[in-house]
């Protein structure tokens, strides 16, 4: 279907992935982690951070043309709202106004979308999990990828990307009260999902302490964090746990996580589905993968539901009824004293449509010889070329014998040298062809219409899986042989 860049969008960093998204499958062709320098940061100049990271991009042979973006969760605010159970149509208008009175900071800042929780049997409310980012940053993050020209086509948050990516790799249903735990750039993304929703999520910093220090550190996050989610828990206990990153490295943490709660734990490895060894980030910077996985993961099938800052959710528009409600009233005015004047202007009515008609007809005509003018022109100027006997349609006549199509073989460029009294006397190609026998086979045809080829090695790179082998060939034409004269006796009768 289309082949994606999702990036992990740090202040400092890029950490993403270039994948390919199929009908049925997704194919994760690489990773990549790439620092900004400090003069060419997007925050200061989004247009020269764009122009650096297209050669960067570049160099490193990335070149999807569609971009998706994660912002991190500590790059957010995420709010568990309570509303009024309302129509669809009316929560957008009520979920922007209860954030208003819930931020410090104006809605005209943020970039806003929500996750809708299911309607509880009597219960006149239901709950809504707002997210929010600045403006400034959404919007400086486009503007570097759009001056690369480039199309950003979705932009979400890490961790409710992590649960959908979550629920592509796992074999964990997510129906039960299921934790995510994602160590990622130095922060512990916790979220919490049940019946394939997500309820919260939240971020900590984490430490560079190792070890169980580290793990000790995440347990007393983690035991805040279900604390503080302990109403929506209902009572209900953790039935699983997954661990996003190495198994091998996270194995004590495994193990006490397993202890404390008695249930199973599932460490996921992001670098588990690429399925090529070009890999830029390292095990360090797994965490950072999970969430540019679930945006790519998406876009073949949807399994939780997410947001989209760029495509947020929005109220259907509905008509003003008031505004109806006049204009009947005007057009009944108007109705009725067009009805006086009617047997009177009927007649110079039609006469103005017949009119009106005619000018249509008219300007059709026109605009109809308008289009077509450059078709002619074009006619005429290629009928006067075939005409003049051109040397040019002379060389694309010769080349045509000389290099017949194929589908085995194309040319990125070619050179061709004119002489007196031949059309051609020289030609330089490169180009990349399947195998190599179809490049010996071009050189053969080639000296069978009278060429002599001139060996030559070809040190064009190709990125072409299709056509692996570069080519480069140096043909020069040959004189035609001229036939030898038999000298004749003419015997002289006296």
């Amino acid at each position: 279907m289309a082949d994606y860049l999702a990036i992990n969008w740090e202040k400092t960093k890029l950490t993403g992935v270039e994948a390919h998204v199929g009908v049925a499958s997704v194919s994760i062709r690489r990773t990549f982690e790439i620092t900004w320098p400090e003069q060419h940061q997007p925050s200061l100049d989004p247009v020269s951070a764009g122009s650096w990271l297209k050669n960067e991009l570049h160099h490193r042979g990335l070149s999807a043309k569609q971009v998706l973006i994660s912002f991190p969760r500590h790059d957010s605010t995420v709010r568990l709202l309570e509303i009024p159970d309302v129509p669809l149509e009316e929560i957008p208008e009520i979920v922007r106004f209860q954030t208003a009175t819930k931020s410090s900071v104006p809605l005209g800042q943020l970039m806003l979308d929500y996750l809708l929780m299911p309607a509880q049997e009597g219960k006149t409310t239901r709950e809504v999990l707002v997210t929010s980012i600045g403006k400034e940053l959404h919007d400086k993050a486009l503007k570097t990828f759009q001056s690369m020209g480039l199309e950003v086509v979705s932009t979400g948050l890490s961790s409710i990307s992590t649960a959908e990516w979550i629920a592509h790799a796992s074999t964990n249903d997510l129906e039960p009260p299921t934790l995510i735990l994602n160590p990622a750039e130095g922060y512990l993304e916790m979220s919490l999902v049940q019946q394939r929703r997500l309820l919260f999520t939240n971020s900590t910093p984490l430490s560079i302490e190792e070890g169980q220090a580290a793990n000790q550190i995440i347990q007393t996050e983690l035991k805040r964090f279900l604390m503080s989610r302990s109403a929506q828990l209902a009572g209900r206990n953790i039935a699983s746990i997954i661990l996003i990153g190495e198994e091998t490295s996270q194995h004590s943490l495994v193990q006490e996580l397993q202890a404390q709660y008695q249930c199973p734990v599932e460490v996921l490895n992001p670098l588990a589905n690429v399925n090529s060894s070009e890999n830029d980030a390292g095990q360090s910077q797994l965490g950072a993968l999970a969430g540019p996985l679930g945006l790519v993961y998406s876009r073949q099938q949807k399994r939780l539901e997410t947001v989209d800052f760029l495509h947020p959710h929005k109220a259907e528009e509905k008509a003003d009824r008031r505004k109806l409600q006049i204009g009947l009233g005007v057009a009944g005015v108007v109705l009725i004293a067009l009805t006086a004047f009617f047997l009177t202007q009927r007649r110079v009515s039609e006469l103005d449509d017949q009119i009106a008609d005619r000018k249509k007809v008219q300007r059709d005509l026109d605009e109809l010889l308008k289009r077509g003018q450059p078709t002619l022109e074009s006619v005429a100027v290629i009928e006067e070329w075939e005409k003049s006997n051109s040397p040019t349609l002379k060389v694309f006549q010769e080349l045509d014998h000389v290099l017949p199509g194929t589908d085995r073989i194309y040319l990125s460029e070619l050179t061709v040298n004119r002489s007196s009294g031949q059309s051609l006397s020289r030609l330089r190609t490169t180009g990349n062809a399947k195998d190599d026998l179809d490049v010996r086979d071009l050189n053969q045809q080639l000296a069978h219409s009278n060429y002599r080829v001139h060996p030559k090695r070809s040190n064009n790179l190709t990125m072409d899986t299709e056509y692996p082998v570069p080519f480069e060939i140096d043909a020069e034409r040959l004189l035609p042989e001229k036939e030898p004269q038999v000298k004749t006796a003419t015997a002289k009768v006296k």
